[in-house]
């Protein structure tokens, strides 16, 4: 099977591209000629009206977008279902399930709370019991953490 052959509008393309490439390096040096204070008069004045016509028509389409958005946004909002997009987030998510696992979680952090606050009491009554009767410290056997 042959290569496809190019048609008309690929070599239209190549030779522009060529010839953009080719303009670009002859035309580099004249470029700083094309600033606007090497314009004349009427160009320059033409060029500094349109200038200000465009920041003109910016800050008046800026004012009508600040009129028009909420007012679209207030359309979208009131035509949504939103019971229905919470509701159909909640079944997606399994939020019982979640509810379960942190709750869960939660409780086994504080049982293991717990049992660490009463090992640290139990040492310290131990403590307090050994001086009042008199026994050395050390004499008496710790017990060993309480396995979960």
């Amino acid at each position: 099977m042959s290569p496809p052959r190019p048609v008309a509008g690929d070599a239209v393309i190549a030779l522009a591209a060529l010839a953009f490439g080719a303009g670009a390096k002859v035309f580099a040096p004249a470029r700083p000629l094309l600033r606007p204070e090497y314009w004349p008069g009427p160009l320059r004045a033409l060029a500094e009206t349109g200038c200000a016509l465009r920041q003109d028509a910016a800050a008046q389409l800026l004012g009508w977008y600040h009129v028009a958005a909420p007012a679209i946004v207030q359309d979208i909002v009131a035509r949504l279902d939103l019971s229905g997009v919470v509701r159909d987030v909640v079944e997606a998510s399994d939020l019982p399930e979640l509810v379960r696992l942190s709750t869960g979680s939660m409780a086994t952090e504080t049982v293991r709370d717990l049992r660490v606050r009463t090992m640290t009491a139990d040492e310290a009554v131990s403590r307090w019991v050994g001086r009042i009767l008199g026994r050395r410290s050390g004499t008496e056997p710790t017990a060993g953490p309480v396995a979960d």
